[in-house]
């Protein structure tokens, strides 16, 4: 086969680009996937085709307030920082069962009637599928269109007769548009472009679901997140009916922002206090349990962190297994512990857990760590439900963290009066009924919790 001199071919499974066709990839070794695409002189219009652009002075750029619309679903507006914005295209990523479909289904239920029509394309469903689910959770019917198993162009036409304010793309691995296979890199980010130019050009709201890889990140190119305006994961044990929603990028809210829900037969109800579902059973004053007001965008969350110090079966090799909490953490703030305080581990297994499947990656959690770590290998029992805020250092310092008025807000909110925080910490509210231990270091923190010691 004769092959144009000046072409320019990329691998749709990996996005390599050469202008030299292989028939094996060089990056990714698969074979048969370079397809001749059109080179950038050719690709980009001429600058008389496109006229010339100028630049604007900022104080002359009109500027408008966002005009957020709600979903009707009460934690999804809180990751979406208000609710959704016209115009804005949102990627939602999660394990296969978790809810993402369920989920974007109710958002066609609550605004179907009242944003104008909404259109909903599944290309792994059939209509006569997404009818029956609807059914089963409920979803209002009226003013939803639903389009299956279409192309790219299929889904402009929908579009032009229907002029939905929202739309739903289930997903973005199944939508083809044109030449190649659908999911490869280069048509995922050919279908993702013209949504966002659809959804620009005609202010309506564009929500894609996108399938993850085995590291838990959205498949396809990078470049995909970059496009589109928020980026939102969807995570949850299958076994469990907890979910959370978290924003990892969102162009008109804060990142990092986290929703809570519950799955049931009626579909993901939003938990309004998520902070007593975490610390259920706070007043278990066990050995190794402390409470934690960890901070995820703008909203505080309290989490239990539990700690079993044991001796080891395995002489030599124990075992420091970690869930929620990062091990190489845990592995730090016992060398601490090791060598500031001389109490040793070496012949102990160690297990941390912070209850309800959540993930800490706060800094302050440090001290509430350490402090049930100790707590458990000493058998030190807390005559109070304590709570601690701080982060560690490896001198043994106990540093001051940010954000501790909303923290400290909302654990006295769950009815908790006991903190041990760092010494320098400022913005400590000062209120009546309110208990504050302040340490400087881990040495003042073993004083602290040695009254409490159990016998045996």
């Amino acid at each position: 086969m004769k092959r144009n001199a000046h072409a320019l071919y990329e691998c749709v499974e990996c996005g390599y680009q050469s202008p030299k066709y292989y028939g094996r990839c060089p990056r990714c070794e698969a074979w048969g996937s370079m397809i001749e695409v059109p080179s950038q002189e050719e690709a980009a219009p001429s600058r008389a085709a496109r006229g010339r652009i100028a630049a604007v002075p900022l104080e002359k750029v009109d500027s408008t307030r966002v005009n957020r619309r709600s979903t009707g679903i009460p934690e999804l507006d809180r990751v979406l920082g208000g609710g959704f914005v016209p115009g804005s295209v949102v990627l939602i990523g999660g394990e296969p069962g978790v809810g993402k479909s369920t989920l974007l289904l109710q958002i066609c239920g609550q605004a179907g009637t009242g944003e104008g029509p909404v259109l909903y394309y599944s290309g792994e469903e059939s209509e006569s599928q997404i009818k029956l689910r609807a059914e089963r959770i409920g979803i209002a019917s009226a003013g939803v269109h639903l389009l299956a198993m279409g192309d790219i162009d299929d889904l402009r036409d929908a579009v032009a007769q229907l002029s939905p304010r929202i739309l739903i793309v289930d997903s973005i691995q199944t939508l083809n548009g044109g030449a190649g296979a659908a999911g490869s890199v280069a048509m995922m980010r050919q279908v993702t472009a013209a949504l966002i130019e659809t959804a620009k050009a005609v202010d309506m709201t564009v929500f894609i679901i996108g399938h993850i890889n085995k590291e838990g990140q959205i498949a396809g190119p990078k470049t995909l997140e970059h496009m589109v305006d928020v980026v939102l994961y969807f995570q949850g044990e299958i076994k469990s009916d907890l979910r959370i929603l978290r924003s990892a990028k969102n162009r008109f809210g804060p990142v990092d922002e986290l929703g809570v829900f519950r799955m049931s037969a009626s579909g993901l109800e939003s938990v309004e206090d998520p902070s007593a579902l975490f610390i259920h059973g706070r007043d278990n004053r066990e050995p190794g349990v402390v409470i934690f007001p960890t901070l995820n965008g703008q909203r505080a969350l309290l989490v239990e962190i539990q700690s079993l110090v044991s001796e080891s079966p395995f002489t030599g090799n124990p075992r420091r297994i970690s869930v929620g909490f990062d091990a190489y953490r845990t592995a730090m703030l016992i060398s601490v512990i090791e060598k500031k305080l001389k109490i040793p581990f070496f012949q102990h297994d160690v297990f941390i857990n912070v209850t309800g499947g959540f993930s800490l990656r706060d800094p302050a959690a440090d001290l509430p760590v350490l402090g049930a770590l100790l707590s458990s290998r000493q058998n030190i029992a807390s005559p109070q439900p304590r709570t601690m805020i701080g982060e560690v250092g490896l001198t043994g310092e106990i540093r001051p963290t940010a954000w501790i008025l909303p923290r400290m807000r909302e654990a006295m909110q769950q009815g908790l009066t006991h903190f041990i925080l760092p010494k320098a910490q400022s913005g400590i509210p000062k209120q009546a009924g309110l208990t504050i231990h302040r340490v400087e270091n881990i040495f003042e923190l073993q004083r602290l919790l040695q009254p409490a010691r159990r016998g045996g």
